[in-house]
């Protein structure tokens, strides 16, 4: 009875962990397509990167038909005016690959709000990118069957850090902000948090992107804080 009980619970887990990932696929398919390319770009790097008994000022007498390979991997610095030729108002994550459009709801309406989210990523009711304090909401994940390409679109949001460049395109304005901060939280009334208690309103533009975490899961929160850049 005991082993049967056993070979019931193995194949119950089994399937369960089975059906998580398929309906979630879309969203684990991305972080993995996202570690991927992350380890890669590491691999470049170590190939490439200079040796450290290397100085800066340290010169090299090539013969003919020699190759010189970079020292580093170079990122082209973000030129804001290359995102000009989007039409819309567009949230783009350079690091990510992430490009959405931007849509707006006139009250804070829980329904409206998800019937947005299926054309894009969501600000939330008084926001105003680059004037005020403005949160972006976006899914991690959401079943296959439900509507929408956009189930997924901050299924990475949680691979941002400290110095990242986030770009918005609002009302044909280019708008450059620079992450700060990134958070975990359990939101109220389960937890004791909010937006706005993790996140404080400063005097200054702020820019929150926010999704459920994990991924297949809306027990958390996960908020990306953004200073705006002058350019």
């Amino acid at each position: 009875m005991k082993k049967d009980f056993k070979i019931f619970l193995s194949i119950f887990f089994a399937v369960f962990i089975g059906l998580f990932f398929v309906l979630n696929g879309a969203a684990f398919m991305a972080w993995i397509k996202y570690k991927v390319s992350e380890m890669r770009g590491k691999i470049v790097y170590e190939v490439y990167r200079k040796p450290a008994f290397l100085s800066s000022s340290t010169s090299t007498t090539l013969t003919q038909g020699s190759t010189v390979l970079p020292t580093e991997v170079s990122v082209p610095p973000l030129l804001p005016e290359t995102y000009t030729q989007l039409t819309g108002d567009v949230l783009v994550i350079p690091k990510l690959k992430l490009e959405a459009p931007i849509k707006t709801v006139e009250v804070p309406d829980l329904k409206l709000i998800e019937k947005k989210l299926t054309e894009g990523v969501v600000i939330y009711p008084g926001g105003i990118p680059g004037e005020n304090y403005t949160i972006i909401l976006g899914h991690s994940s959401q079943y296959p069957w439900q509507p929408g390409h956009y189930k997924s679109v901050f299924s990475l949001l949680n691979e941002l850090d400290q110095g990242d460049e986030i770009i918005v395109i609002w009302k044909n304005k280019v708008l450059l902000f620079q992450v700060q901060e990134k958070r975990i939280f359990l939101p109220w009334p389960q937890g004791e948090d909010t937006t706005e208690t993790i996140f404080p309103p400063e005097d200054r533009p702020l820019l929150i992107l926010q999704s459920c975490w994990p991924v297949g899961v809306a027990y958390k929160r996960v908020a990306v804080k953004a200073g705006l850049i002058d350019h």
